[in-house]
């Protein structure tokens, strides 16, 4: 944190807390100065966080309201606090505001801080992948015909915990056939047929930091216009993944996965950006956008996702968390993104393509 034109910044997002704290606190608010670190947090957690935080030299008190906030604020001679635009409720806003603080916006400064991940946060985001990706290929065989989107994301989301994740990441996307032609789309209770596509996006927590992973697989035999739909989109993420490299843009990394695919035909089926970043927050910077102005710097971590949605048909999506390693493009994923065809036998197989 800059604390360039505030002595005090106020965190109310769990998210932002664990990030600082290192910890995870469902309740509560963190004040920082630029040399400490304040929670504050009533009873039910307290002794908890108190024996969690204290060896990392955080203060941690037990109280309701922002009277701590208050009283501190009056030790430090303090007028403008450093609060999160984005995050702050407006209810929170006029309490504040009614105790005579001026304001300024911590949003930029806190993105800024947790897009670039220490070596630690690093580790537990590749954990949160090994994790994602060994729990993935432990469903691959359960994926038969009849069997539901919902039943294929429950499997997966047991297996998360069963490989010593705490949950997931965001909502598991299942989708078969013409459902995976919506990027987005609400897993539901539609049963797997014949030669249908098999749309899988999901990410668990490790540490409280996620991952963010889709495979696209086939179920039956693909016809031309599916696998050169999936050459296209697997070599738009080669091209992006071969492309970024230190001070590159989010912008030129997502105009090279879109001309790929404008290249082969496809480029009017990409309906999203390219990518986002990824920490404790499943959505955070940097953004791999057509208008992102943001330059992609090493231990950043980063989704690279291109995708082609054909309506009522199908939809292919292939999506790594990456991360930028002494100036070049990192995946935390093994797999070679080869098509993987599944069966009623339970056996895989792979088409090179």
């Amino acid at each position: 944190m800059k604390f360039d034109n505030y002595d005090l910044a106020l965190i109310t997002d769990e998210k932002q807390r664990a990030y600082f704290l290192g910890y995870r606190s469902t309740d509560g608010y963190l004040i920082m100065t630029k040399d400490t670190k304040t929670l504050v947090i009533d009873d039910r957690y307290f002794f908890a966080a108190k024996k969690k935080l204290a060896p990392k030299g955080v203060e941690v008190i037990s109280a309701f309201g922002y009277e701590t906030l208050f009283r501190r604020a009056e030790e430090l001679g303090v007028k403008r606090l450093g609060i999160d635009f984005n995050k702050t409720k407006l209810s929170e806003y006029e309490t504040l505001k009614s105790h005579g603080f001026e304001f300024s916006d911590i949003s930029e400064d806190l993105a800024a801080d947790m897009s670039v991940k220490t070596d630690e946060e690093i580790k537990y985001i590749a954990k949160a992948c090994q994790i994602a990706e060994k729990a993935w290929k432990a469903t691959l065989p359960f994926i038969k015909k009849g069997i539901r989107e919902v039943e294929v994301a429950a499997l997966l989301e047991y297996n998360f915990k069963k490989y010593g994740a705490s949950g997931t990441s965001f909502e598991t996307i299942v989708a078969f056939g013409e459902n995976a032609a919506v990027p987005h789309h609400e897993t539901s209770r539609k049963k797997l047929r014949d030669n249908e596509c098999v749309l899988m996006d999901f990410g668990c927590l490790y540490n409280g930091y996620c991952s963010d992973m889709t495979r696209t697989m086939f179920f039956g035999k693909p016809d031309d216009e599916f696998l050169n739909a999936y050459a296209a989109v697997k070599s738009a993420h080669e091209k992006a993944a071969g492309f970024i490299k230190l001070g590159v843009s989010g912008k030129a990394a997502d105009a090279v996965a879109r001309e790929e695919l404008t290249k082969r035909g496809y480029g009017k089926y990409f309906t999203h950006s390219l990518g986002h970043g990824i920490g404790v927050n499943i959505h955070e910077y940097p953004n791999l956008s057509p208008k992102s102005g943001w330059k992609i710097e090493n231990n950043m971590v980063f989704s690279n996702e291109p995708g082609v949605y054909i309506n009522g048909k199908f939809g292919i999506r292939i999506e790594d968390s990456a991360y930028l390693c002494d100036g070049n493009y990192k995946s935390f994923m093994k797999d070679d993104k080869s098509l993987i065809l599944l069966s009623d036998s339970g056996k895989t197989k792979k088409i090179k393509i």
